[in-house]
């Protein structure tokens, strides 16, 4: 099985079956209502849901002040607009609805819809159980719908109490696995305190661009942050942190071909990644197939500052910095080849550079000065 699929599968577990921002948006104390736009609250549209459903394709709501406590559900080309993050929350109700997609999610996306959502929240946590009605994802976006998300939060995206069902709630969730297709422009925004993934792009058919966001996991629970899962799309300019393996997770380890590492971005083919900042990771970086990555900040990974497997690859003007080692290349189903340009490696506590091999198969490294 493909290397990326079989730790999609594991990494994801009952998903389907179930740096600073100097853009991040000053908030005002209530939205301006758009010319044309519906009003939430009002006397017409008590509800951000009551608004959509009147909403013409094309429309637009303006969300006052206010927490807004209800899920949201749109198939339509709409624009939903906050007083800004913090001040306009669409916040998880106590009992959640299941969703086509067997999901419980905060805001719900299909149909081909396209929809810009900026200057408000969507949050949880949710109050369910890991057995039962637990938090699937704070935004999912599938069915060929495009989310424009920006100046926005997503945030506690978990369920409380926590229960150790790892992975199991994903702050943007997009597209379908093994197949099923979403698309996302993600940007200057605050992905915070989730149980699985930060941005998660699933399959073939599904695209992201995620651009200077902070995603931040959280020290309780074993998380990622931004994955592309046979995905296409872009990390640029991001600030990710504390995606690491947390204890008592049962599938995590130190072995790239048996066990699973937690990393700040997870990219393959198609998938470019540049000028991140990453701290204090696992993996800062993991890539599969081929990836060119390029001038990436990774300070203090736990395991590795990058780790490529299966395939060929390129680094350019990377720095690596602190933590337990800098560059992994592994080759497990097919040879790997990597190519170092002028990338950075200081003050690691273990190897520079490792290979790892397995099934006959070879891992080479070059380096450029």
């Amino acid at each position: 099985m493909h290397p990326l699929r079989t730790r999609c599968a594991a990494a994801i577990g009952t998903l389907l079956a179930t740096v600073a921002l100097g853009s991040f948006g000053a908030a005002s104390s209530s939205a301006v209502p758009q010319p044309d736009a519906l009003v939430v609250p009002s006397a017409a549209y008590p509800t951000v849901q009551s608004a959509v459903d009147a909403a013409q394709p094309g429309g637009r709501i303006t969300l006052r002040a206010g927490v807004y406590r209800e899920q949201v559900t749109i198939h339509k080309n709409l624009t939903l607009t906050g007083a800004g993050a913090g001040k306009s929350t669409i916040l998880a109700p106590e009992q959640l609805v299941t969703g086509p997609d067997g999901l419980n999610s905060i805001v719900y996306l299909d149909n081909a819809a396209r929809v810009k959502i900026s200057r408000l929240s969507v949050s949880g946590p949710g109050s369910g159980t890991c057995d039962e009605g637990a938090l699937g994802a704070g935004i999912r976006v599938r069915d060929g719908a495009h989310l424009d998300l920006s100046h926005a939060a997503v945030s506690h995206i978990k369920d409380t109490p926590m229960a150790p069902c790892f992975r199991s709630a994903n702050a943007v969730l997009i597209g379908d696995f093994p197949s099923g297709a979403g698309s996302a422009d993600i940007r200057d925004s605050r992905i915070t305190d989730y149980q699985g993934s930060g941005i998660v792009a699933l399959s073939a058919e599904s695209n992201a661009t995620v651009l200077r966001n902070v995603v931040t996991g959280q020290k309780s629970i074993s998380t990622d942050g931004i994955e592309f899962v046979d995905a296409t799309g872009r990390a640029e300019q991001n600030l990710v942190s504390d995606n690491s393996c947390r204890e008592p997770d049962p599938g995590c380890g130190t072995d790239f071909f048996s066990d699973i590492q937690h990393a700040g971005i997870l990219a393959n083919t198609g998938v470019a990644v540049t000028r991140n900042r990453l701290v204090g990771n696992q993996l800062g970086i993991y890539a599969f197939g081929t990836v060119e990555t390029s001038h990436n900040t990774i300070r203090d990974s736990d395991y590795f500052g990058i780790a490529f497997q299966d395939g060929r690859f390129t680094a350019v003007k990377d720095t690596i910095r602190g933590g337990a080692n800098g560059v992994a290349a592994i080759a497990g189903e097919t040879d790997t080849t990597v190519r170092l340009d002028r990338v950075g490696i200081a003050n690691v506590s273990g190897d520079r550079i490792r290979t790892f091999e397995d099934n006959g198969h070879t891992a080479t490294v070059t380096t450029a000065p």
